[in-house]
């Protein structure tokens, strides 16, 4: 391996991503497995999230309406944008340059034919050729050229290019050899030591590569030379020096800014660092440089094929990588990445033959490539093919003996599917091959710790770390065990091994074991399976810890993950979040994974995990009904052979949310109507390696098409009702250009015109939405999508009264609805009119008695009018649906206490173990509820962890003590603790004496 410091020392820039690279990083971008939860994008750490830009009208910007009702929110205009560009004009060789630079691909393409042939034509129109995918032509057409020396080393270098692309190793070695002793071929040396490097052959590719650090070295390539320098980066990557490559590219990316040029040498360079970054987890600054290339051309194949895999890298945003997959395949149909990135895809939506047809497209270009040929090796694997894993890996390593990143290829495909234990072998087989793989050593490690093998797997990364420096998982995982850890306590509870932080393992000890072990009793019983153990238990105490412990990245977007024998989640004062629920559906997976021997696909195990949450306490249950109504009315649920789709394509927190409750509806569904032994028997089928639809028919006697229609049927049954709720789906309307074209294609369809303004609403297009939508309605009077368009238009600019014309127009329609409801309530606040708002508040939780905003206007109003009894229920009503609410949760507990409601006290009171346990009130709440119906036991033990959270008035604690020691008969401690009551707070005593008789 290069020396990191073989650049001659030049003046440089400081190094922005050398500093993420080597300190812990506390914002990023990425997802973990299992999740147990879904949180909003954050801008900061989704950059599509935040470079969208969804007009000037958002909901809750009408300052004259009640914020206390939420407006329905808006989707996020999203997907790739169009080359609106108008096409050039090409007359000459400078222009044709320029078209190519900019990407003008269809424009270039036409022109040649008008332009002199002559050499620097035909140069230009390789390069065109090579970018665009016709490696043949390119091949053949550079072969043609003549010229003098440098047009001959470029028409060479070009040849040779073209015959690398499609895997004709011998070939571009021979042509690229002849520019060897060319001092000036930077390119060709660059590209020669790349045939080389594929065939296994580094000892020889590295004296090729170091020609360019030679060159760097003695000034032929200078600091002025961005095109130069973007080569050096380049080879200081194929000496798998990322300081060099990244030093190098540094100095390249200020030449181009002190030439300001910006050519395809300079979008080449971004690219180029881009998959420096991705190979480093830096996925952030991969997208800077990507975004860099794409602003001089929009339609570079492989700035999209890379942007796919940077929005697969920070969210798993399939539907938003695939749009990028396609623009790069509308460019360059035959590019190889965009073609292994797709069958990627389809390999993780379990959708084999798909895979399969992308990586055939692949090997069809380029039959050597090896990422492909190791993306089918791993598509082999997940089948279950063992015959045919065993010949692929043959064929991989047949063509490079060392090619160690095979195993790890598989292995990211194989941790998408829980394989754990099998990621672990690969990973010692790369280590066998390659001891020098550096990656190897991180995904061993990282792995052994996923499986509770904290002592080898951190030996595992500290070997990583000495070979690579700049792997931010490794970096930042060895700086977790050693700053962070030692701040968390961990004990033995079998069959669970718990790590806490020592601040709160005081009240959580008292919590945590208890519930996961009734969990576990309860599981093992109705599995008829005991998992293997120990099983870790880790909360963290910051989501960045746990996010560190999980990922070795500094965000994401889950509270919980389980990797089989280890559950990581978020604790109590990481997050308002509650603790319960996720820590017993992470646990539920440990049952899933093993039971299936890491063979559930995700939509099962998500929505079995979720069943088991929902019948172990009823307020856990997601209250989405509606959301899963509006995907199977509006045909945005997946068939149930794709249903994985519906976690990998999701285009927002909600769309996750409404992947996680549709699966539990259909484990409900099977559950219920097959019995929950059927469900054990599908996890045994799937550990014998059975696919799913063979396992559906199996296990419940049906195909999985049927069990399909049946579960549909039947939820469109339960959820009937819903019909009559009138809504706008506007997630329906978030690709505007098939909005478009209907509208034109029929100008007097009404309800064309308003789908298209609705598009153009979330778009964010306000002035020609209104416009569009005013026509519909000149067609049709009633359109109740462009009166809702138009009504949330007026409200949103503070026009309540043209905002009620439109919504009470939806009404006088016959058309009823919760969000209309809403609506109609926020534009009466607006007026001062609480007693209207209120009628229509009532009115949508008729409709929707599970939907919060309602009653969050219900609450407002009451307390505005003073209406006790009315806020209490209403906020009870909150509090029993957002059951992560803890101050709703709080409020109600006091209120209830006070008017002494004491079994409704106790009932919230519990719920609030599981949302709030280091709040102390709520435990000195939840014993005065406990003492006043006699739970004697009860009542003390939430009176002592009132005290261990350190109650801000332990004399109130103390007086609930004395009245349960009272009750208990136990006299003497009565009396101490009233004691302790009075010495607290003096003001107590009189209340103390009457306690014990005094």
């Amino acid at each position: 391996m290069l020396h990191p410091m073989s650049l001659r020392a030049r003046p440089r820039h400081t190094l922005a991503w050398l500093a993420s690279a080597l300190v812990p990083v506390l914002m990023g971008a990425s997802c973990g497995s299992n999740g147990g939860g879904t949180q909003p994008p954050d801008p900061q750490t989704d950059p599509e999230q935040a470079q969208s830009d969804p007009g000037p009208i958002q909901p809750g910007s009408d300052t004259h309406s009640a914020e206390g009702i939420p407006m329905p929110q808006l989707p996020t205009h999203q997907g790739v944008q169009p080359d609106e560009r108008p096409a050039p004009s090409i007359t000459d060789l400078a222009s044709a340059e320029r078209a190519l630079d900019e990407g003008f691909y269809e424009a270039l393409g036409a022109a040649f034919a008008t332009l002199p042939d002559n050499d620097a034509r035909k140069l230009l129109q390789v390069r065109y050729q090579l970018v665009t995918g016709a490696y043949t032509e390119a091949e053949t057409l550079a072969g043609r050229i003549g010229g003098d020396a440098a047009t001959r080393r470029m028409a060479t270098t070009l040849k040779g290019e073209a015959q690398l692309r499609q895997g004709k190793l011998a070939e571009a070695e021979r042509t690229l050899k002849t520019l060897e002793g060319d001092a000036e071929a930077h390119r060709a040396h660059v590209l020669l030591g790349r045939a080389l490097a594929r065939q296994g052959r580094g000892v020889e590719a590295e004296p090729v590569f170091m020609k360019l650090i030679g060159a760097y070295n003695d000034d032929r390539i200078g600091r002025n030379d961005a095109r130069g320098l973007g080569y050096v980066g380049m080879a200081g990557w194929g000496l798998e020096s990322t300081r060099t490559a990244n030093d190098a590219f540094v100095e390249a990316n200020a030449a181009y800014g002190r030439s300001g040029t910006k050519d395809d040498g300079y979008v080449e360079t971004q690219l180029e660092w881009a998959q420096v970054f991705l190979t480093k987890y830096d996925a952030g600054h991969a997208e800077e440089c990507v975004r860099d290339a794409l602003a001089v051309n929009p339609n570079h194949p492989v700035g999209h094929a890379l942007m796919a895999r940077i929005r697969i890298a920070q969210s798993f945003d399939f539907a938003a990588a695939a749009e990028h997959t396609a623009r790069a395949l509308e460019a360059n149909p035959k590019l190889v990445l965009a073609h292994v990135t797709n069958a990627g895809m389809a390999l993780r939506d379990n959708l084999t033959d798909d895979a399969m047809a992308h990586i055939g497209r692949a090997l069809a270009t380029d039959p050597e490539d090896l990422e492909a040929l190791s993306t089918k090796a791993a598509i082999r694997y997940l089948a279950d093919d063992e015959e045919g894993f065993r010949a692929a890996k043959r064929e991989v390593l047949r063509r490079n003996r060392t090619f160690s990143e095979m195993y790890t290829i598989i292995a990211d495909y194989a941790e998408w599917e829980h394989r754990y234990p099998d990621i672990v072998q690969m990973a010692r087989e790369a280590v066998t091959l390659n001891s020098e793989d550096a990656l190897a050593h991180a995904t061993l490690g990282l792995n052994l710790l996923r499986m509770g093998d904290e002592e080898e797997g951190l030996n595992a990364l500290r070997s990583a770390w000495r070979r690579d420096r700049y792997n931010v998982r490794v970096f930042n995982t060895l700086n977790l065990y050693d700053e962070i850890i030692p701040q968390y306590e961990t004990w033995d509870a079998a069959p669970f091994v718990f790590r806490m932080h020592r601040d709160e393992k005081p009240v959580l000890e008292r919590y945590v074991p208890q519930t996961l072990t009734r969990a576990w009793q309860d599981m093992v019983r109705r599995y008829g399976f005991t998992p293997e153990g120990p099983v870790h238990i880790e909360l963290y105490a910051s989501s960045g810890h746990f996010a560190l412990r999980t990922t070795g990245l500094p965000a994401l977007g889950v509270q919980g993950v389980c990797f089989g024998k280890v559950v990581t989640a978020i604790s109590p004062q990481g997050g308002p979040f509650n603790w319960g629920q996720i820590d017993w559906h992470e646990l539920a997976h440990v049952f899933h994974i093993q039971l299936s021997a890491n063979h559930v696909p995700r939509w099962f195990t998500e929505g079995l995990a979720e069943y088991e949450t929902n019948i172990a306490r009823p307020e856990w249950k997601r209250e989405m009904d509606h959301h899963l109504w509006d995907a199977l009315e509006n045909d945005r649920l997946p068939p149930l052979r794709m249903m994985n789709r519906a976690f990998t394509h999701a285009r927002s927190a909600m769309d996750m949310m409404v992947a996680y409750y549709a699966s539990t509806k259909i484990v409900t569904y099977i559950a219920e109507n097959h019995g929950f032994p059927k469900v054990v028997r599908m996890l045994r089928l799937w550990a014998q390696g059975k696919p799913s639809d063979v396992v559906i028919q199996e296990a419940l006697g049906v195909d999985v098409d049927a069990l399909d229609q049946a579960f549909r049927a039947h939820e469109r049954q339960r959820l009937r009702a819903r019909a009559d709720d009138f809504s706008v789906a506007f997630e329906q309307y978030t690709e505007l250009e098939p909005l478009k074209q209907a509208a034109e294609a029929a100008p007097n369809d009404a309800t064309a015109q308003a789908r298209f303004a609705a598009g153009l609403l979330v778009g964010g297009d306000a002035a020609q939405a209104e416009q569009v939508a005013r026509r519909a309605i000149g067609l049709e009077a009633g359109q109740p999508i462009a009166r809702m368009v138009l009504a949330r238009m007026a409200l949103m600019q503070g026009d309540g009264g043209t905002g009620e014309e439109h919504l009470k127009a939806i009404l006088a329609g016959g058309r009823d609805g919760y969000e209309l409801r809403l609506m109609l309530a926020r534009s009466a606040l607006g007026r001062s009119q609480p007693a209207e708002a209120k009628t229509h508040l009532e009115a949508a939780v008729t409709i929707d008695p599970d939907r919060p905003e309602a009653w969050q206007g219900l609450v407002k109003i009451a307390e505005e009018t003073q209406d006790t009894v009315g806020a209490l229920a209403a906020m009870e009503k909150l509090a029993r649906i957002d059951e992560h609410d803890r101050e709703a949760n709080l409020t109600v507990l006091r209120a209830l206490v006070e008017a002494e409601e004491w079994a409704r006290a106790i009932e919230i009171g519990e719920m609030g173990l599981y949302v709030n346990p280091h709040e102390p009130e709520v435990h000195r709440l939840l014993a005065e509820a406990y003492v006043r119906q006699r739970r004697t036991r009860d009542a003390l033990y939430e009176a002592e962890t009132a005290l261990i959270a350190e109650h801000p008035e332990p004399g109130r604690v103390h007086l609930v003590r004395a009245r349960a020691f009272m009750q208990a008969g136990d006299r003497a401690r009565a009396r101490e603790a009233a004691q302790a009551a009075r010495a607290a707070d003096a003001a107590l005593g009189a209340e103390a004496d009457a306690i014990v008789g005094n």
